[in-house]
């Protein structure tokens, strides 16, 4: 069995929420149209990063989510991406699966990306990632900086994903690292990794403007690059099963792992 996946790298405007909703209707259309079963989009889709959250904008941002929930249910799509939840004081930087596999909450972003600020305007979560079962299977999901984080990354194994997905804006100069952190993370995991990494460029509220690649890339699970897309272009890929399996067979790490007693619990 094969499944089709697909990842929209778009310019994200910071606060004009109508404007990045057009943007992922159209790409949940080119998404099943391809025939992808799974959409992943950049992180903050729906407001991208603001000095401050005004309750206009984090109700815009919730309809725009109902939106795709609903959209995507008809479509018979699973969305994955990161938009403002509610937090104790402040927003927090949420994973959200809408669509096929439910509208599903699982995760908070942890690391707040300090050189930015990030945790001025967002309240960092304090759990860990959760594997979601989805209609293309096992689905673990953490956002941007989380990557460089393996004690958050791990989650992905221990809960026997077979597909990572990494919402993000990673700004230049540094999308190498974001590349090489991925294909890391699939080969650690030994799970597809599908990672959307905005386009444009932005000022994220400090007065310093970011520059984005629009880079999606699919990951296969021995860490080499199967598919990528460049400058906010829909990337369309297919995630086997079949891979996953054959590589946790031929180097059973999960096996080796609890017999030396390091798996947690």
């Amino acid at each position: 069995m094969t499944r089709k996946v697909a990842a929209l790298p778009f310019d994200v405007r910071p606060g004009e929420v109508s404007l990045n909703l057009e943007s992922v209707l159209n790409g949940i259309a080119q998404a099943a149209e391809a025939g992808a079963a799974l959409l992943a989009l950049p992180e903050k889709w729906t407001t991208s990063f603001l000095p401050s959250y005004p309750p206009e904008i984090l109700e815009a941002s919730d309809r725009a989510l109902d939106t795709v929930h609903e959209v995507a249910t008809d479509a018979g799509l699973t969305v994955v991406g990161s938009a403002p939840g509610k937090g104790e004081v402040k927003p927090t930087n949420e994973i959200h699966f809408l669509g096929a596999a439910g509208n599903l909450r699982p995760y908070r972003k942890r690391m707040m990306f300090s050189p930015t600020g990030e945790g001025r305007g967002l309240e960092a979560g304090d759990s860990l990632p959760e594997t979601v079962p989805t209609p293309v299977g096992r689905v673990c999901a953490f956002v941007c900086y989380d990557l460089r984080f393996p004690e958050i990354t791990r989650q992905a194994f221990y809960g026997d994903a077979e597909l990572i997905v990494v919402p993000a804006q990673w700004s230049r100069p540094r999308p190498e690292v974001f590349e090489l952190l991925a294909r890391a993370r699939a080969a650690e995991n030994q799970a597809w990794v599908l990672a959307c990494n905005r386009a444009g460029k932005a000022d994220l509220g400090d007065g310093r403007e970011f520059i984005f690649p629009g880079t999606a890339l699919l990951v296969n699970p021995s860490g080499m690059e199967d598919a990528r897309s460049e400058g906010g272009e829909l990337l369309e890929g297919v995630a086997a099963p079949a891979a996953v399996e054959k590589i946790r067979r031929a180097i059973p790490c999960a096996r080796d792992l609890k017999k030396s007693g390091l798996w947690p619990g």
